[in-house]
């Protein structure tokens, strides 16, 4: 499970991760405000460190048992 947080264009990203065998989207937010989405992702960075997670790969590749825990935090952020 790769997540990835940017407050750019996510399409160039999307695509490299495409070829990278990571195809599926689970989800897409786009016009996040000011510095939501660097906070958002030292947020989630943070969390899964402190539950003993470690990233697999790089920094945001974590196993796939992560996800529901990636995205209850982004609920918890966004609908704050």
């Amino acid at each position: 499970m790769k997540f990835g947080i940017t407050s750019g264009d996510p399409r160039p990203r999307l695509q490299d991760h495409a070829r990278s065998g990571l195809r599926r989207v689970v989800r897409l937010h786009t016009g996040l405000p000011d510095t939501t989405a660097p906070d958002l992702e030292r947020l989630i960075l943070s969390a899964l460190r402190e539950a003993g997670e470690v990233p697999m790969r790089g920094r945001e590749y974590f196993p796939a048992r992560v996800l529901h825990q990636v995205l209850a935090l982004v609920d918890q952020q966004l609908t704050a």
